[in-house]
């Protein structure tokens, strides 16, 4: 035992008597290393084998077809999310929910159809300009809806075009066509006049609500249009010209008459009807144009399909991060993109606060929009995500800042959103100015349009969004004829696949099921993956089903993308 201390001590004193100054600078690289190490081992946000099954595969296929896939909540067997899962305050906790309908979701705002899980009321603020925020009053929106739904009552009005930008007036027109039983028709903001004036024929509209000055009357009027009503929503800035006036040479068919003043002059408070003016809900009708300027196709939407679009964008979030009375909610697409009103409403029936900012649509500046708010959350268009993207990565310069961007980016690799370190206070990956208040925004919303002509984002696009935001980013495929999405990626899935155009889609939403079939050049058997032409079915799909017109397929980790 003595000579073997005697022999540990000899060989320690040789290694200290040759220690210098490099040997100091390996060993502290080496305890740097460790420590490093083991504070990098933190689990990921979600268990590696849920990204590896994410969508529920039937059991049977009939030929030319591929198996049924669904969202893991909703697997073969099980009814699809078909509406808001409505209960009454007084119904006990283990009793089922009805689908409900879009006046629900307001019911919901004024706290009439309070939720176990939220408290308090929905909140609506608008930025105006550079500056200001304004903060609407439950009440006096109600009064608008009331106002201007027994305006159209009164003319008869069933079909309600809506040409506006993003607004308040927007959605209460949407509210208040539905209460009153008329179908609004969401009309794309800045188009050509004479887009507009065909689609007004094509749709049958009978009332017009427009920005003032944003369409001429006369050419309106004297298309051959049939509009009973036009009620121009004017600026404050504007209202002491008279928009009421008609050109004498349309005629007198067509009353005319100016937002701001229909509700001053309305009487019957805010009570609104608890039954539908003729018995029967109206429907939603959209435009899905592939171009600005584009005729478009028109779509008509159920009220089912309206609320089943809504009750799965609530429900596709795992609990603990879905929307919620403390999150702030921007839209900055516009809200006749049905992707985006669905979200919208979910967030409204969220009790969210819904930010409205009428500089809205695709490739809008991020920065811009929300510079006055502090949004958690943020629907939008994939031209606005990919500009934030170039104009962000043009800022990851130096080895410092590609260092900072490397670190981030294999967080996301090792499956977890990347946290604030020392490492990252020494040296801070580029970010990204959205919102007022930094480290705010938590979650994006982005879609994938189907025939749109979006630009493609890559699952390396998308991390690196990540990084530059600080939230999580969720990609969905959508489609003209399904309300919400088709299909959208998991919030905690941050997997970095090189070579694709475009990242996966994620699983289905619980309001659809998804099949591909045969195609001219695909035929689908029972060996790898099914390629084919995607086909769609559910509650949310107007016209119950729906081809999509393009070709998919369902990877080994069941999510769907193009080929």
């Amino acid at each position: 035992m003595a000579n073997f201390l005697e022999d540990l001590d000899a060989k320690l004193g040789d290694i200290l008597a040759g220690w210098n100054s490099l040997t100091i600078l390996l060993g502290l690289g080496c305890l740097a290393f460790f420590v490093y190490t083991l504070y990098d081992m933190e689990d990921a946000d979600t268990h590696p084998m849920l990204l590896l099954r994410q969508s529920s595969a039937g059991q049977v296929r009939q030929p030319g077809e591929s198996t049924i896939y669904r969202a893991n909540d909703t697997p073969a067997g099980y009814p699809l999310k078909t509406g808001l899962n409505v209960k009454p305050p007084s119904a006990p906790l283990y009793s089922p929910g009805q689908d409900g309908d879009l006046r629900d979701v307001w019911r919901r705002v004024r706290g009439e159809l309070p939720a176990r899980d939220l408290e308090g009321k929905g909140k609506l603020l608008t930025v105006l300009g550079k500056e200001e925020v304004e903060e609407h009053d439950v009440e006096e929106v109600t009064k608008e809806i009331v106002a201007v739904g027994e305006s159209l009552v009164q003319h008869g009005c069933k079909r309600v075009a809506v040409y506006l930008p993003n607004s308040v007036e927007f959605l209460s027109t949407v509210f208040a066509a539905t209460f009153y039983g008329a179908t609004p028709i969401l009309l794309p903001f800045n188009q050509p006049h004479e887009t507009i004036v065909s689609l007004l024929r094509e749709t049958n509209a009978d009332a017009l609500v427009a920005q003032a000055g944003s369409l001429p009357l006369s050419d309106v009027i004297k298309s051959g249009s049939s509009l009973q009503q036009v009620i121009w929503v004017v600026e404050k800035t504007s209202r002491h010209v008279d928009w009421t006036e008609v050109p004498g040479d349309v005629g007198g068919k067509t009353e005319v008459c100016v937002w701001h003043d229909l509700v001053a002059d309305h009487r019957n408070g805010s009570e609104l009807p608890k039954d539908i003016p003729g018995g029967k809900l109206g429907g939603l009708v959209t435009i899905w144009q592939d171009q600005p300027g584009a005729e478009g196709e028109i779509v008509e939407f159920s009220q089912q399909n309206m609320v089943s679009g809504i009750g799965a964008a609530v429900t596709a979030l795992p609990p603990r991060q879905r929307m919620t009375p403390a999150d702030q909610f921007l839209a900055a697409d516009s809200f006749s993109d049905m992707y985006t009103l669905t979200l919208t409403l979910a967030a409204l029936f969220s009790l969210s606060t819904v930010v409205i900012n009428s500089v809205a649509g695709p490739g809008v500046d991020l920065s811009l929009a929300a510079r006055q708010v502090s949004p958690t959350i943020i629907v939008a268009s994939a031209e606005s995500m990919a500009k934030l993207h170039a104009t962000t990565s043009a800022g990851v310069t130096g080895s410092l800042k590609q260092f900072a961007h490397y670190t981030q980016t294999k967080a996301l690799g090792a499956g977890r959103m990347p946290a604030d370190t020392l490492l990252t206070r020494l040296n801070a990956p580029t970010k990204a100015s959205i919102g007022a208040t930094p480290g705010k925004l938590r979650l994006v919303f982005t879609s994938e349009k189907i025939g749109g002509n979006t630009p493609p984002l890559t699952s390396i696009d998308l991390n690196d969004l990540r990084v530059f935001t600080g939230a999580r980013i969720i990609y969905a495929l959508t489609a003209a004829k399904v309300a919400g999405a088709v299909s959208q990626t998991s919030i905690f899935d941050y997997r970095r696949e090189d070579g694709n155009k475009h990242s996966h889609f994620g699983p289905p939403m619980g309001s659809v099921e998804i099949k591909l079939v045969d195609t001219k050049d695909h035929k689908i058997s029972d060996e790898g993956n099914p390629v084919g032409e995607i086909v769609v079915w559910g509650p949310a799909v107007a016209g119950a089903t729906a081809k999509l017109g393009i070709v998919g397929t369902f990877r080994d980790d069941q999510t769907l993308a193009y080929i």
